[in-house]
C-alpha cells in the first residue's frame, strides 16, 4: 500500500455527552512520495481533513472527473471511529469554497479499535482506495532519559512530566527555585511558548510550583530538533538562560514598574468620593487612564535602559526601548482592563435599578486594581 500516512483524529472521553477511548485515525496513502503529516486537534471530540487529488492515485480519469480532494471527516462512536468521506468538487483554492460545497458521498465506514478498513466506495469514482486504521491515541509518560534531547538553559526549571501524544509532546516544568518565575519560554524548532505573567497578581510559575501544560504541538520538530527550555525572568528583574530574548521581558517589566505608582495615584482618589459621586468618578478615571502621560518620555527611557543594560548597543537599546513602552502602557491596562469589565456589570445593577450593587461592584474593583498595583511596585528587587 505504500507510505504511512498518518491522518491523526483524535478522539476522547467527553464527546457528545458519552465516553470514548481516545483514539486515532491512521490513513495509509498509495503515493509513497506524498511527505508524511499528521493532524487532528488532542484531546478533541473529532478531526477532519482534505486529502488533496494530488495525493490519491486515480485509477480511472474517466470515472475521476473533476473532483478535487477527498473530504475526511471522523466522529467517535462506541469503541471505534465513524469515518464519513465526501468527494469535493469545488476549487478548493478559493477562500471559503465549502460554503457552497459540491460534493458527492464517499462512503461511511465504522472503525473500532485496532481494526482497519479499506475505503472500498472510492473505487466507483476512479480513486485507488486507502487504508484506514483506527490505533489508540492515549498519551505515552517518558521516563527522565526517554524521549526527545532537552536543552535546559536554566537552573530554576526542570522537567516534571513528558508525554508523548499521535501528533504532539506536551511537557510541564517545576520551579526548583525559591524565586517566583514570571516568564519562561520553551521552543522546539518551530512550536512552542513563551508564558508571560509580567503585571500578573500572580507569577508564571511560583517557587516549588509545577507549570501548566506546555504543548509542543509538533511531532517532527520535538524529535528533530529536541526541546530547549530558553529562559526564566524572575519577579526580583533577574533572569537565567538566553538573554537576548530575556531582556525584553525585563524591560517590559520596568516599563510596567515605572507606569505603576503613577496609575496607582489616580486610582486612590476614586476610592475616597462618596458613594453618591462614585459612578462619575469612576467613569473619568477611565477617561483619564486613557491620556495618561508616559512614565518616561523616550530620551530619559533610553538613558535608563542604557544604565539597566550597559552591555547592549545602540541598535538593541532602541528595540529595547519598544518593550519598555509596551510596558508603560501595560501597567495602565491593568487596570482600565478591570475597569472595563466592572463598567458592563454596573451598567447592568443601574438598569436595574440596583444602585447599592453597582456601588460595591465599583469598590470591589477598585480595591482589587489597588491591591494589584500595589504588588508590583513593592516586587521584590535584585540583588546588589
Amino acid at each position: 500500500m505504500g507510505v504511512l500516512l498518518p491522518l491523526v483524529f483524535l478522539l476522547t472521553a467527553a464527546a457528545f455527552g458519552q465516553v470514548f477511548p481516545e483514539l486515532g485515525l491512521e490513513i495509509s496513502l498509495p503515493d509513497s512520495k506524498t511527505p508524511r503529516f499528521l493532524l487532528g486537534g488532542r484531546r478533541g471530540n473529532g478531526g477532519a481533513t482534505l486529502i488533496r487529488r494530488n495525493s490519491l492515485s486515480i485509477t480511472n480519469p474517466s470515472s475521476a472527473g473533476g473532483f478535487t480532494a477527498i473530504d475526511v471527516r471522523a466522529v467517535p462512536e462506541g469503541d471505534g471511529i465513524r469515518v464519513t468521506l465526501s468527494v469535493i468538487y469545488n476549487d478548493i483554492s478559493v477562500q471559503e469554497w465549502w460554503k457552497d460545497k459540491n460534493e458527492r458521498p464517499g462512503g461511511s465506514y465504522l472503525i473500532h479499535a485496532g481494526q482497519t478498513a479499506l475505503a472500498s466506495d472510492l473505487a466507483e469514482f476512479g480513486i485507488e482506495p486507502f487504508e484506514m486504521k483506527v490505533v489508540s491515541a492515549a498519551p505515552v509518560v517518558l521516563k527522565s532519559g526517554e524521549g526527545p534531547r532537552i536543552t535546559n538553559n536554566t537552573t530554576a526549571l526542570k522537567v516534571e512530566r513528558l508525554e508523548k501524544h499521535l501528533t504532539s509532546y506536551s511537557i510541564w516544568l517545576k520551579n526548583i527555585s525559591n524565586k517566583d518565575i514570571i516568564v519562561y519560554s520553551v521552543v522546539s524548532g518551530n512550536t512552542g511558548l513563551t508564558s508571560s505573567n509580567i503585571g500578573s497578581r500572580e507569577p508564571a510559575i511560583a517557587a516549588g510550583e509545577t507549570s501548566e501544560e506546555v504543548v509542543l504541538t509538533s511531532t517532527s520538530d520535538v524529535e528533530q530538533n529536541g526541546v530547549t527550555i530558553s529562559f526564566a525572568v524572575f519577579y526580583n528583574g533577574t533572569f537565567e538562560g538566553e538573554a537576548k530574548h530575556a531582556i525584553k521581558f525585563i524591560a517590559k517589566s520596568e516599563g510596567v514598574k515605572a507606569q505603576t505608582p503613577y496609575v496607582l495615584r489616580m486610582v486612590e482618589p476614586t476610592m475616597k468620593v462618596d458613594d453618591s459621586d462614585i459612578r462619575f468618578a469612576f467613569e473619568k478615571l477611565e477617561a483619564d487612564l486613557w491620556v495618561i502621560p508616559e512614565a518616561l518620555y523616550k530620551p530619559e527611557a533610553l538613558q535608563f535602559l542604557k544604565v539597566k543594560f550597559p552591555d547592549q548597543d545602540e541598535k538593541t537599546l532602541l528595540a529595547l526601548y519598544e518593550d519598555f513602552k509596551g510596558g508603560l502602557y501595560d501597567a495602565r491596562n491593568i487596570a482600565l482592563t478591570s475597569i472595563g469589565q466592572t463598567q458592563r456589570t454596573v451598567k447592568e445593577y443601574v438598569e436595574r435599578g440596583q444602585y447599592a450593587d453597582a456601588t460595591e461592584s465599583i469598590k470591589h474593583c477598585l480595591n482589587y486594581v489597588k491591591d494589584t498595583l500595589t504588588r508590583i511596585i513593592f516586587a521584590p528587587q535584585p540583588a546588589k
